[in-house]
């Protein structure tokens, strides 16, 4: 392991060359409430998902069973906003009305028992036709469009109706990955690519550079959102500035954070296929049940318990782990199969304070070498956006794949490519109150703290991945979560020496 002060200062040398500089850009400044502009890239990116990406014959299709058809995802999302643009304008639903009784709310299925599952919506018997369903969309969206206008030209308006507006488009962002990582469970010729597809660049025996950040801890890590208590502001005007949040992000609070080193990089697709391969040829064949990870197919023929090879599951191809860049792309995994690596390894998992300790002290340290403006500094440390972000971080479909990690071994990735699994529950923060609006957002999916080892039980993942709009991948008060046997997420990880 190289000392981390040679780790930190290879990587800050190389970012005073002007070319890296250039990828070091301030996050940009998000108003409070989504612009309209905003709202169109979202809908044009759900508009290339839902009706070019999935064939219209297979929009019936359920490809994963914990989940509902398709065509639920295309009526639940206007529905969704529907309900909350009545409710910021009291004013009363879009017709059909019956439409926001079937598609308000999804599904998430216990793992360990599938009959057990949080309040939702009663499907019909039949679903509505496409035709329909999108005539729907599309008054929902002139309704959402009105509402904009007159808002940008007044820019007045109750913090009830502005975090209605924003739940309806950080709603829809959220549930865009969700139909994408339902779409890569698809036979890969059933997938139409979004543009043209990449040449995936031949992997030429490349390798990632392991290498290590320690951090001496023994100070105190500020996380959560400050300011926005949803309950205490009901009724109030919006004030310029403030930020927004889910109820899980808040109150703000601290945690002790004792010395740790971590992984510069999360774990490839080529680290875990070594990792099973291992795994086959040495231990018992059970050993290995659960580890192939759903976020990849088999190519060429079996041998044994594994293929010759696997391809990585994307929109735009499914490039050889063996032959091409997909090597060095992180692994997407459940949490079950990276605890089962980081064992493997005499490793472990980060918690979600060490997560988010290295990630904003990683960021900070290389922008400090700029000369970063000592307000930019005080928001990274204590406000809810990662001002550091790289600009060229894989979010927000720049890209509708993965990206190889840095080469560089020093070069720490923290945001992008993938969301990044931590060892912590999913648990309310101290003083937590679940939201008016939405109680059950957070609150359905706590679990027992004692239900650690469970399938069902939820972990937070943090960062983001290549499909994260980019406002939730900056917002580092941001908490997503899955349950930790679910292996279909974007999801990886990096390993923390014990």
């Amino acid at each position: 392991m190289s000392p981390p002060l040679a780790i930190e200062s290879q990587s800050l040398s190389k970012w005073s060359d002007p070319i890296h500089r250039a990828h070091q850009s301030l996050t940009p400044q998000y108003s409070t409430i989504p612009t309209l502009s905003e709202w169109q890239h979202l809908w044009s990116a759900w508009d290339m998902l839902v009706l070019h990406v999935i064939p219209r014959s297979k929009l019936h299709s359920k490809p994963i069973d914990l989940r509902h058809p398709f065509i639920f995802y295309v009526g639940h999302i206007p529905a969704f906003a529907d309900i909350h643009m009545a409710a910021a304008i009291a004013a009363p639903l879009t017709e059909p009305v019956c439409y926001a009784q079937w598609f308000e709310r999804g599904i998430d299925p216990n793992m360990d028992d599938p009959s057990v599952c949080h309040s939702h919506s009663e499907v019909p018997a039949e679903w509505p036709e496409l035709d329909d369903i999108l005539a729907y969309r599309d008054r929902v969206r002139s309704r959402f469009t009105a509402w904009l206008d007159r808002y940008e030209a007044d820019c007045r308006v109750s913090v009830d109706a502005a975090r209605h507006v924003w739940m309806a488009f950080e709603h829809e962002a959220l549930h865009f990955e969700t139909l994408l990582y339902m779409v890569l469970q698809m036979r890969p010729e059933d997938i139409r690519a979004p543009g043209l597809a990449p040449s995936f660049a031949l992997l030429n025996g490349r390798r990632p550079c392991e290498a290590w950040i320690e951090f001496g801890g023994n100070s105190q890590t500020v996380f959560g959102l400050a300011g926005d208590n949803e309950h205490a502001m009901q009724g109030q005007e919006l004030r310029p500035g403030h930020v927004l949040g889910w109820d899980n992000e808040s109150p703000q609070m601290s945690v002790d954070v004792k010395p740790f080193s971590i992984r510069t990089q999360p774990i490839t697709n080529g680290e875990y296929l070594e990792f099973i391969r291992e795994i086959s040829a040495n231990g018992p064949g059970e050993a290995l049940e659960g580890l192939v990870p759903q976020s990849w197919i088999s190519i060429g023929r079996e041998s044994g318990l594994l293929a010759e090879d696997y391809g990585v599951r994307t929109v735009v191809g499914t490039p050889s782990i063996i032959a091409t860049e997909a090597a060095l792309w992180p692994v997407c995994v459940s949490q079950r199969q990276a605890s089962a690596y980081a064992q493997w390894s005499g490793k472990r998992l980060p918690t979600e304070a060490e997560w988010i300790h290295a990630s904003r002290t990683y960021h900070l340290s290389r922008a400090q070498h700029q000369t970063a403006p000592t307000a930019a500094v005080e928001e990274h440390l204590h406000g809810p956006y990662d001002v550091f972000v790289p600009s060229d971080a894989n979010i927000d479909l720049a890209r509708w794949c993965p990206q190889p990690v840095s080469g560089g071994g020093s070069e720490a990735t923290f945001i992008g490519n993938a969301w990044e699994w931590t060892s912590t529950q999913f648990y309310p923060y101290d003083g937590f109150r679940a939201s008016a609006m939405y109680p059950g957002y957070s609150a359905d999916f706590f679990d027992p703290l004692d239900a650690y080892d469970q399938d069902s039980t939820h972990y937070v993942v943090k960062g983001g991945s290549y499909a994260t709009h980019r406002r939730i991948a900056h917002r580092q008060t941001f908490r997503n979560w899955y349950q930790r046997g679910y292996p279909y997420v974007l999801a990886t990880f990096r390993l923390v020496n014990y």
